[in-house]
């Protein structure tokens, strides 16, 4: 009950040697078109591109990547991030990818210890940015009512999440 998804979906590390720092996951699958005629009401779409000139948006249509959650809220830090990729073919994908050691901050504020993959069962959390939280609640600093690092808040506000289904420690669908 103390994830801000709580009763919703998320996506989960199943692999029983964890993941290592900058492994590519999966890909973000979903409708493909340019930025600028993207879904403004989705909450699905993802850009990706070079210079961020395409949109992908898993609402209709996509993969298990969509149901990535935020980390704001859960306390702890984004682990896996959105980085462009050539398939074989050489086409543009937008990748999952856990985080490298040098951009991760530290995954344990108590013990201190350095960020150093994902392990099995943990949760794979993305930032979603702050421009898609603020086109949807307006303030973050009203919004975001648990840092990382800091335990569960009792009587914290209402969850938000995106989908529905079940996001628990050790649930949820796995990568």
């Amino acid at each position: 009950p103390n994830h801000p998804a709580f009763g919703e979906y998320g996506l989960f590390c199943a692999l029983p040697e964890g993941l290592p720092p900058g492994a590519w996951i999966l890909d973000y699958v979903g409708k493909v078109t340019l930025g600028e005629k993207q879904d403004k009401s989705s909450d699905y779409v993802s850009d990706f591109g070079e210079k961020s000139e395409l949109a992908c948006d898993a609402n209709t249509y996509g993969n298990e990547a969509r149901f990535l959650n935020d980390f704001r809220n859960t306390g702890s830090f984004p682990n896996v991030e959105f980085n462009t990729r050539r398939d074989r073919h050489g086409e543009l994908r937008q990748g999952v990818f856990v985080k490298l050691k040098k951009d991760a901050k530290i995954a344990n504020a108590k013990t201190g210890q350095e960020f150093d993959g994902i392990k099995q069962h943990e949760e794979l959390l993305v930032s979603y940015g702050k421009s898609y939280w603020r086109s949807r609640v307006g303030n973050l600093t009203d919004f975001v009512w648990r840092l990382p690092g800091q335990p569960p808040v009792a009587n914290r506000p209402s969850a938000v999440g995106i989908d529905t289904g079940d996001c628990t420690k050790n649930g949820g669908d796995a990568a």
